[in-house]
């Protein structure tokens, strides 16, 4: 007969041995900015340990890490780069250096194989692929592909996962283009060019004050503000993490009013109802 004693014992290093197993399989991973948090928490998991490498309130176009930042990448096994300026630039020259290891998906490369990109005026490639439903819910695949690849055993997890989060941005994606459908004109007047994909997924006409990324010049000014009288428009709308005091005069010239959006929000789906309410108005 076994002394309860000892039971107790071998019945908790059975549950601690069991506890590390689990532990270990986890994948980490790493992001390069904060939408995409969601993205793999969804398809991984709530308790998956997820790094983004642009923290919140910092530019994707010119965010530079330090080197402490980067040492984020030392215990990811997969970093998912999403491609923008202060990624190419910043970051993926780097990872290697702080892990040698780590598997890297292009998913900007991957995304542009299967959708053209969108380029802006100046013929350069527009990196604001999350803004696009269709081009996310490929994300999602390749997160779902790429995570079987690292951890086959939950293979049937991460499928499942993947198809339940696609079919939520699915109803997302119904719901924000009936928000969308109720707006009175089709134009969306930005500071910055942030919103290119999602304007063409519903159906918008961005008009952007920026370009190049450099402030409006006065002949550019004036053409604007001329349009915008013609057809009514009465919202302008910036981005936080982005100096655009231009836009103050602008609306007090055309008597509009300046309204924050948030394309880099943790809250994906929530985010992109949120941005439908405001850019039509609707509350």
């Amino acid at each position: 007969m076994i002394d309860k004693k000892y039971l107790v014992l071998i019945t908790t290093i059975l549950f601690l041995l069991m506890s590390f197993s689990i532990t270990v399989q986890a994948v980490d991973t790493a992001v390069t900015i904060v939408p995409q948090k969601q993205f793999v928490k969804a398809v991984a998991g709530d308790d998956s340990e997820v790094t983004v490498m642009i923290p919140p309130g910092y530019s994707p176009g010119n965010y530079a890490p330090r080197p402490s930042e980067l040492t984020k990448f030392s215990n990811a096994k997969i970093y998912f780069s999403m491609g923008v300026p202060a990624d190419v630039q910043n970051i993926l020259p780097k990872v290697e250096q702080f892990n040698s290891e780590i598997k890297v998906v292009k998913l900007a490369e991957l995304v542009g194989q299967k959708y053209e990109d969108r380029t802006f005026e100046n013929g350069s490639r527009d990196p604001h692929i999350w803004l696009s439903p269709k081009r996310v819910k490929y994300i999602i695949e390749i997160i779902r592909d790429e995570l079987s690849k690292l951890d086959p055993d939950k293979e049937k997890l991460y499928h499942d996962n993947a198809e339940e989060y696609i079919e939520k941005i699915n109803e997302t994606d119904e719901r924000v283009q009936e928000i969308i459908n109720q707006k009175d004109n089709n134009y969306m007047l930005v500071y910055h060019p942030s919103f290119g994909y999602f304007a063409e997924h519903y159906g918008l006409n961005m008009i952007s004050i920026e370009k190049g990324g450099k402030e409006a010049t006065a002949k550019h000014l004036e053409d604007i503000i001329d349009f915008a009288k013609e057809n009514d428009i009465k919202r302008i709308f910036y981005q936080a993490e982005i100096d655009s005091r231009q836009t103050e005069a602008l609306a007090e010239e055309i008597n509009a009013e300046l309204i924050k959006l948030d394309p880099l929000a943790e809250d994906y789906l929530v985010n992109l109802i949120d941005m439908a309410k405001k850019i039509s108005g609707v509350d």
